[in-house]
């Protein structure tokens, strides 16, 4: 396939994914799409966290089309300082070049504020990141990041004092935030997070043909997504359809939580 079949074949399949997963939220609620490349074991990272790059041209192509039918990309601040990401829509073809492109809102998780000053996406992305923190942070930090431009905003902690994912959408879907459509990128905490949250309407898994080994980091870690790891509760996945890009194959499926 070519690279201009591969950026037509990508806006052609994430119009049609968006479109039919719109009637998934009440207007009231944020569509969340949790989306992450892994590996054939189950890896989203190199051994002891390495960078890797599991995506082949096609399906990164794919990922950066679905971040442009987003209002908003999240990932973790784990993410952020292992990445170092833009959190942008880039690769959607010469006739739309990134600076004409309405851009997601950076998001990120970090519970201490440990995000980095020198984090591309505080540098070179167009808008300036939302920063979601816990109350108990470092007011001397808060204000470093502040005055480089980006934005601090404390929510509540759920019972294992992780950063509360309920919290977190009820705040973004209110003014002046309005996130109708989140793209949920990780890394393993945030994906284990929202998948525990039960708030994940629309999984996209981009499967690499590659293996990784044991000491490659998991998508899901080894924590129960349920109480007792009842088979019962465990969140079941409907309308499960596969599409290949390049080499890698993608699942698409919505997720039906007990």
């Amino acid at each position: 396939m070519s690279v201009q079949s591969a950026y037509e074949h990508a806006k052609t399949f994430c119009s049609s994914l968006l479109e039919n997963s719109s009637n998934l939220k009440s207007e009231v609620e944020t569509l969340v799409t949790l989306t992450y490349a892994q590996s054939l074991d189950g890896k989203i990272s190199g051994n002891y966290g390495q960078q890797l790059t599991l995506s082949c041209e096609e399906s990164m192509i794919m990922t950066h089309r679905l971040r442009a039918l987003h209002d908003g990309i999240l990932v973790g601040v784990g993410t952020l300082l292992n990445d170092n990401p833009r959190l942008t829509a880039r690769l959607l073809g010469p006739d739309e070049p990134e600076s004409t492109i309405q851009q997601p809102q950076p998001i990120i998780l970090d519970s201490k504020l440990r995000f980095p000053l020198s984090a591309k996406v505080l540098s070179q992305s167009k808008k300036s990141p939302w920063i979601f923190t816990s109350h108990d942070h470092d007011p001397n930090k808060r204000e470093l990041l502040e005055k480089a431009g980006a934005k601090i905003i404390s929510i509540d902690s759920d019972q294992n004092g992780l950063l509360s994912i309920n919290h977190l959408l009820s705040t973004l879907r209110s003014p002046p935030f309005s996130i109708n459509r989140l793209m949920v990128e990780g890394g393993a905490k945030i994906i284990d997070s929202f998948l525990k949250s039960g708030k994940v309407d629309l999984l996209i898994i981009t499967i690499a043909p590659i293996l990784v080994g044991a000491n490659g980091v998991s998508a899901i870690s080894n924590n129960n997504l349920v109480e007792n790891n009842s088979e019962d509760k465990l969140p079941k996945l409907t309308n499960v359809t596969y599409e290949k890009f390049g080499r890698d194959i993608v699942l698409i499926a919505n997720i039906l939580n007990n």
